[in-house]
């Protein structure tokens, strides 16, 4: 007997550029490594934006954003019903988007039972996080610098804050940068050892003073913006590392040939790391489970109050909201901590 077919809302675009919008969708029968999935929450990642101006993944128009989600298992595929259930409380991420609707069909592979993680946080586990920690943990092994200084840049943002946490619990010593008066508190609540605020001190400066004119071990970048490359590569400590997220096609686009040179004049090692990279390069994709163990652990640290995701804002499940939220990410208001959608 044939799996029923289920109808469900999403939040969709038409084509790039235009609103959101309401849709009516169904789904029927699942691949066997698939799971269907009752959405909670969705977490909004600052590509979503921008994906909504540009559809760069090519996704079939008219397409639903939202690569991360929590919720609950409605039925499994053949495959997949060996680990999963209806029922099972879950969370993770879909490569091709769909979480903004109250039904997603996710990879098996990428979803795990989020156990004690409430579902607003457990959303947010997804592109922010795993972006941080394969930049961090799996890619500069951070975990082999307990006690080194780290500069991070755009600590208060949705991958920023993680980094912050993935490195003092890590043992490194961190300083943070900000501009706006809700990243900085977040910044000082999530107990960093020195706060910048960009906005009325002189970065560099400060880097310099707070590290004894060394320059910091590591610096990590996490803003996507050229101003911030530029000035973050200039503390970076001889011998140290550059982290600098951006795909292949970003880092063409913002000089890297350029940057590379300036790290390399300060002694320095530029290291390239970024989540984008995974979704086509069959040299990165032998890697993923590496990264997404790093969500198994984020379970534990989350248990054991050692890194937990700081949501800033919740939007409600409507077209004219996710717009809303969409327009204010790009103006820069509402990039603090993580934003989600509350889907039911």
């Amino acid at each position: 007997m044939s799996d029923p077919t289920v109808a469900f809302d999403a939040l969709a675009i038409d084509h790039a550029g235009a609103p959101v919008r309401l849709q009516h969708k169904t789904v029927a029968s699942l691949n066997d490594d698939e799971l269907l999935v009752r959405v909670d929450y969705a977490s909004i990642n600052k590509m979503d934006p921008g994906l909504a101006q540009r559809n760069l993944f090519q996704l079939p128009e008219p397409y639903v954003l939202g690569f991360d989600f929590s919720g609950e298992v409605v039925r499994a595929g053949a495959a997949a019903s060996g680990s999963f259930k209806a029922g099972d409380q879950v969370f993770g991420r879909s490569e091709t988007g769909g979480c903004f609707a109250q039904l997603v069909v996710a990879k098996a592979e990428n979803t795990l039972v989020r156990g004690a993680i409430p579902a607003a946080e457990a959303s947010t586990y997804g592109i922010a996080f795993l972006t941080a920690y394969e930049s961090l943990v799996a890619t500069a092994k951070i975990q082999n610098h307990a006690g080194a200084w780290i500069y991070i840049a755009g600590a208060g943002g949705g991958v920023g804050h993680f980094a912050a946490q993935l490195a003092r619990l890590h043992g490194l010593q961190v300083i943070g940068s900000a501009g706006k008066p809700a990243s900085l508190r977040l910044l000082h609540d999530l107990g960093l050892d020195a706060v910048i605020d960009h906005a009325t001190r002189d970065v560099v400066a400060e880097v310099l003073r707070i590290t004894g004119g060394k320059g910091a071990d590591l610096v990590y970048d996490s803003t996507y913006t050229q101003s911030s490359y530029t000035q973050s590569a200039a503390v970076v400590a001889a011998g140290g590392e550059y982290i600098r997220l951006g795909t292949d096609l970003q880092l063409a686009r913002m000089g890297a040939r350029d940057m590379t040179s300036a790290v390399e004049a300060r002694g320095a090692k530029l290291v390239i790391a970024d989540l984008g990279r995974y979704r086509t390069s069959p040299a990165y994709m032998a890697r993923i489970p590496e990264i997404v163990e790093g969500q198994h652990r984020a379970i534990t640290w989350y248990e054991q109050g050692m890194l937990r995701p700081v949501i800033t804002s919740v939007v409600p499940f409507d077209a004219a909201a996710l717009q809303q939220a969409f327009e204010d990410f790009g103006k820069g208001i509402n990039n603090v901590g993580k934003v989600v959608v509350k889907v039911r």
